[in-house]
């Protein structure tokens, strides 16, 4: 007698089409429960990733540290690349030794401490007072400028350099100015900066005295 469905050898026996219906049914089955259970874990570990921490509501006298942390190291580096470029300067004008050298390594600082203080003055991890938060992302996009112009500066030959003029410098300043303002700081820029590195000064003095007691 035939069988009602055409047959096949399956692993040495023979095998009905029923039955190879039957078997591709529990492999859907089987496919689709994996499937369910890696989703199943997905969603688990999603559900227990640790949420987002808030950002930190700067205060105005924390806004201020906060500001001066980012951009007195800026300062003090274009103190550095100012020495250089009068070197370079006077060096031209008597015509002796004329290597961009230091001036190239001091522009590159500039450069890198400018891109460091932008990011943190544009962090996502604090907020600033509200009165402080415009004038502070002006300076922030003056940063990325400066960084940027710094980097070509740097690979200038002597006889441009000496005749660069910075671009958008007056735009910086009056950016700077607005910042220090709004978050109560002295008008004048260096005397600014010395009070907070007299106050970090001061701290690490204070925490030195009170380890050795």
């Amino acid at each position: 007698m035939q069988p009602p469905y055409p047959a096949t050898v399956l692993k040495g026996r023979s095998v009905t089409g029923r039955e190879q219906r039957y078997c591709r049914r529990m492999r859907r089955a089987r496919r689709t429960l994996a499937l369910l259970g890696t989703t199943a874990l997905m969603v688990s570990a999603a559900g227990c990733a640790e949420p987002e921490p808030e950002p930190e509501a700067l205060s105005l006298t924390r806004a201020a540290e906060v500001y001066l942390e980012a951009v007195c190291p800026v300062n003090e580096a274009w103190d550095i690349a100012d020495v250089e470029l009068d070197r370079l300067r006077l060096a031209a004008q008597r015509g002796g030794e004329t290597s961009t050298s230091a001036f190239a390594d001091a522009m590159t600082n500039v450069a890198d401490r400018s891109g460091a203080a932008a990011s943190s003055l544009t962090s996502s991890e604090r907020t600033w007072p509200d009165a402080a938060r415009d004038p502070v992302a002006d300076v922030a996009e003056t940063l990325v400028t400066d960084r940027e112009q710094a980097e070509q500066v740097a690979k200038l030959p002597v006889e441009q350099i000496v005749e660069y003029q910075w671009e958008g410098a007056d735009g910086i300043g009056t950016a700077a100015a607005e910042a220090r303002a709004a978050l109560d700081l002295p008008a004048d820029a260096d005397a600014a900066c010395e009070a907070w590195k007299t106050s970090g000064e001061r701290e690490t003095t204070d925490e030195a005295e009170g380890a050795e007691q």
